[in-house]
């Protein structure tokens, strides 16, 4: 019965793929636009992109006048485009754009204001996206006082049940996946002893609320360029974090949750990733089965493990834990590649069909 696990889950993964993606024929994709620049910019395009079901298209991303678009936001594979354009408003209803997104901060002067009320005259819906990432562990709610919009922020924790509940299904589920793989570590331990002095190695971690810990995993270095290759399947197959089983026997880490990282790291978070050490640390978690490794930015993978946290729930953890395998059955066919691949930056800009950015006479406030 145990083996039917895994196929039932790939094919509930590809049922409940092929539903979300797939779109009745003849479904018009509603085409949007992104104001604003920066990192949040960037990740909302990706989510989008992430998320067929929303039937949503980025046509281009439009920056504030009298700046460049940054560098994160000029590598999307979308075109960026100056809000000073001469008719912009013109060129939006030409490509049929149906939405306007606008990312906090709003760029400062008069073009913002007038787009958006433009677009708004002109039937398109505007959408205001909170620049502040300390939403991500919070309720939202929207209130208003005399037509004052107020944006409440419920702080979201996991309940004292939850957690005892999780503790236990990490104690049980590691105590069996380590009786499981111990003949496997004694075999990968022998290999290793050949050529090495020590078969483990200890890494001084953060685990929740910053507390220290010592993490075990087995002593291979994936960046080394001479590995063997019994050592390059061990990395390829993340196979060198098992002794972390351990550590989640002690409490220090659990099966699901924020990959725990070293103090240089952590002493340079900025206060919403903070947010990420209020939880126990894990083996494997959302970020991980993104596709985020160790040489991913602490940015990066904490866009990801708030999300976890905000949404967490046992069902979730077993989820994550499923696709932990299908992600490690996946590079199999990944060669000897073991970094994801930056996202090249486009060559020219194809944003409403202009192959070059065309900026308005900067004395033209009419261009709307």
């Amino acid at each position: 019965m145990g083996s039917l696990l895994p196929v039932g889950f790939i094919a509930i993964r590809s049922l409940a793929w092929w539903l979300v993606t797939s779109q009745p024929r003849g479904a018009a994709r509603r085409r949007v636009v992104i104001l604003g620049s920066g990192q949040l910019v960037r990740d909302l395009v990706l989510k989008i992109s992430r998320h067929p079901e929303m039937s949503m298209e980025v046509e281009g991303v439009l920056f504030p006048a009298d700046t460049e678009p940054s560098n994160r936001v000029s590598t999307l594979p979308v075109g960026t485009i100056s809000i000073r354009t001469l008719n912009i408003l013109g060129l939006m209803q030409k490509k049929k754009v149906q939405e306007l997104i606008v990312v906090e901060p709003l760029p400062p002067g008069l073009e913002s204001e007038k787009l958006i009320s433009n677009c708004r005259k002109a039937g398109m819906r505007v959408h205001l996206v909170p620049q502040r990432y300390e939403l991500y562990l919070s309720k939202a709610k929207l209130t208003e006082i005399d037509d004052v919009p107020l944006l409440s922020l419920e702080e979201q924790t996991l309940s004292t049940m939850g957690l005892k509940l999780k503790r236990v299904v990490d104690f049980l589920g590691a105590l069996f996946l380590l009786v499981l793989s111990t003949p496997f570590l004694a075999l990968s331990a022998a290999a290793l002893r050949r050529h090495k002095d020590q078969v483990f190695r200890k890494e001084l971690r953060c685990g929740k609320n910053g507390h220290p810990f010592w993490m075990c995993r087995l002593n291979v270095n994936r960046d080394a360029p001479d590995l063997s290759g019994y050592e390059r399947i061990l990395a390829r197959f993340s196979l060198t974090e098992l002794p972390q089983l351990w550590n989640v026997l002690k409490g220090d880490m659990s099966l699901v949750g924020p990959r725990p990282e070293p103090r240089e790291r952590v002493k340079h978070y900025s206060i919403w990733q903070r947010q990420r050490l209020s939880v126990t640390p894990g083996l494997t978690g959302l970020a991980q089965v993104n596709g985020l490794r160790e040489d991913h930015s602490s940015e990066e993978k904490a866009h990801f493990d708030l999300q976890y946290i905000f949404h967490w729930s046992l069902f979730l953890d077993l989820s994550l834990l499923l696709q932990t395998v299908w992600t490690l059955l996946g590079r199999v066919t990944e060669g000897d590649r073991l970094v994801a691949t930056p996202v090249s930056k486009p060559t020219v800009n194809t944003m409403f069909g202009i192959r070059k950015v065309l900026n308005a006479d900067r004395t033209q406030s009419s261009a709307y």
